[in-house]
């Protein structure tokens, strides 16, 4: 149930059927609905049981959604559900606790709150400010990767909010937004690429490798031909499934690859393994790669 939860989290929150037939079985769906963690929003639409409850205490509290819950409300991909629904009143208002609720006191001026269904929550360009300053690294790229992707938030809107941020954690706001990239594609990927890049490796995510074979897209690479995947276990469940991978895995290190493989699980919890990982086989690639001549008709384009 746990990757079901990430997969949806990862698409923001809400997936058609076809879409969780593709890697779920019905039983596994069947299951998160019995348990309320995911409910039948509409015909044919699944949404994250988290989400009505979202709704309802933003209302018992007269909040805005806030952070985490409001990149949901938005359709952003995020890494990690927040551990209580987050919502923001403004500053010099007195708070009443509300279980279930992480409730910050914030400036919020009416162009920042927008209408998402029956509750108001922080923008999409404000929510994603919001959350670069105040989350960790992988947690604020991957909510800026996904609304450049989707459209909801554009550079020039982002650094415009970013120059006339007042709040604190700046530095990391602007880091996040150094970093940001509409090519990424899902929060999974997006927390990869923010491991490597906290270990001082910047990777091109879905870069074009192409082999003897056929074209393929990565969803890391790097000049000197390292790249490193976002494996979920999902792509792999049948004998189909598990030919198509091995030739792609060969064929990439036959074009001369180094290919790395990374779990759910490494990009959840173990970013800091990833780093230094993907760090080592680096500089043994730079160096194995000074004494190597790659073909001409082997290259490798973002």
């Amino acid at each position: 149930m746990d990757h079901l939860i990430a997969y949806m989290t990862g698409l923001g929150g809400s997936a058609s059927a076809a879409q969780l037939r593709t890697y779920f079985t019905k039983r596994q769906l069947s299951r998160a609905v019995g348990a309320g963690a995911v409910v039948r929003s509409a015909r044919g639409i699944y949404s994250l049981g988290a989400l009505g409850d979202a709704e309802r205490l933003s209302l018992e509290a007269r909040a805005a959604l806030f952070g985490r819950s409001a990149a949901l409300a938005h359709g952003l991909g995020i890494l990690h559900q927040p551990p209580a629904v987050e919502l923001a009143v403004p500053r010099g208002r007195r708070v009443r606790r509300i279980p279930g609720t992480a409730i910050a006191t914030r400036l919020l001026p009416p162009a920042d709150l927008v209408g998402v269904g029956a509750v108001r929550a922080t923008s999409p360009v404000r929510t994603v400010l919001d959350c670069a300053a105040m989350l960790p690294f992988a947690e604020g790229l991957a909510i800026a990767d996904s609304a450049l992707r989707q459209g909801l938030a554009n550079r020039e809107e982002l650094e415009a909010g970013a120059g006339q941020w007042v709040g604190r954690n700046k530095a990391a706001l602007r880091r996040v937004l150094r970093h940001m990239d509409p090519r990424a594609a899902n929060a999974f990927e997006s927390g990869l690429r923010a491991a490597c890049l906290e270990a001082g490796v910047h990777m091109e995510p879905q870069a074009t490798i192409r082999t003897a074979r056929r074209d393929y897209r990565v969803d890391l690479a790097k000049k000197l031909r390292l790249v490193a995947e976002a494996d979920s276990f999902e792509w792999h469940g049948g004998r189909e499934a598990l030919h198509r991978d091995c030739t792609r895995y060969n064929e990439l290190v036959r074009a001369g690859c180094t290919v790395l493989r990374f779990s759910w699980e490494h990009v959840m919890y173990e970013r800091e393994w990833i780093g230094e990982v993907v760090s080592e086989v680096e500089s043994r690639a730079e160096v194995h790669n000074s004494r190597l001549v790659l073909p001409r008709s082997l290259p490798l384009t973002a």
